[in-house]
């Protein structure tokens, strides 16, 4: 059966009344568990990904290899690996690789697969996700047995969906500021990707969900969290959204200024009407900066 076909058949995102409820009610609150059937669409398989990491390959970008082996606190290192997209992906079963094909919506196997996603996900939540989000992404990951995605956090809402084997990932709450405090989300928010600490004493605190093939997890917008494989290769695919507007990280990028200069300035939430102010100036400001900077 085409990659085509399987799209157009089926839903991908799952539509009884008890689902449905979940993503309206729950959708960039909290995390939560699906069902989903993106494990039976052919383009996901082993063979069909490394045919697409040889044309990633080709032209030496969309994709980020790690070959290291970690742990839960040691962050994101460099794109540094010594073999090639390709052998990493051939050798994954007998290392301790993570391969991230990065916006294969691009792809004409997958765009089309893409938009189902976020047209069933508009009709699941209520949300006409073209207008509240931006910059859809579709990301597809290979995990080596055994090995752990260390802990992090992502700048957008994030449907991680399972295809092949199995793994568990632990979320915890972005809001709790014992996991998350606030000066970890300032530095993340003006660029530090590694900003955000692993607590192993606050562990208990954090959610864990089992995903199988057919199954997915749903998280916000910085909610952390990290991955244990199981003891088979795995497959993933990540589709990500950011927000419009987001006031709430504009606020914590100009309080990292102002702290800088020896200020203590509150966190988001404490006072609307400043918030509202700090983002617009930081927006308006970060306009000014690309007009001046285009012209």
């Amino acid at each position: 059966m085409s990659t085509a076909t399987v799209a157009a058949s089926s839903t991908i995102l799952p539509h009884d009344p008890a689902s449905a409820q979940l993503f309206r009610n729950e959708f960039d609150r909290t995390a939560f568990a699906f069902s989903q059937s993106l494990d039976r669409a052919e383009c996901f398989s082993y063979p069909a990904l490394l045919e697409i990491a040889k044309r990633f390959e080709a032209r030496r970008s969309g994709f980020h290899v790690e070959e290291e082996d970690t742990t839960p606190g040691k962050g994101w290192s460099i794109n540094s690996a010594r073999k090639t997209l390709v052998e990493n992906l051939e050798e994954i079963e007998h290392t301790h690789s993570f391969v991230m094909l990065k916006r294969v919506h691009q792809e004409p196997e997958y765009k089309q697969i893409l938009e189902d996603c976020i047209r069933e996900l508009s009709d699941l939540t209520g949300i006409d996700i073209r207008k509240r989000y931006r910059d859809p992404l579709m990301t597809v990951m290979v995990t080596s047995p055994f090995r752990v995605t260390p802990y992090h956090m992502d700048a957008e809402a994030t449907l991680l969906m399972q295809i092949q084997a199995v793994k568990s990932i632990y979320i915890f709450d972005g809001n709790d500021r014992a996991v998350l405090p606030t000066t970890e989300l300032e530095r993340y928010w003006t660029g530090d990707i590694n900003a955000v600490t692993y607590k192993p004493e606050l562990q208990d605190r954090a959610k864990t969900f089992e995903l199988v093939p057919g199954g997915g997890v749903f998280f916000p917008v910085t909610f952390p969290h990290w991955v244990q494989n199981g003891p088979d290769v795995s497959i993933s695919v990540s589709i990500n959204f950011k927000r419009v507007l987001d006031n709430k990280a504009d606020v914590y990028r100009v309080n990292s200024r102002l702290r800088k200069i020896g200020l203590h300035p509150k966190d988001p939430g404490k006072a609307q009407v400043i918030d509202n102010a700090k983002g617009a100036i930081y927006r308006a400001v970060r306009g000014l900066r690309r007009t001046v900077s285009s012209s």
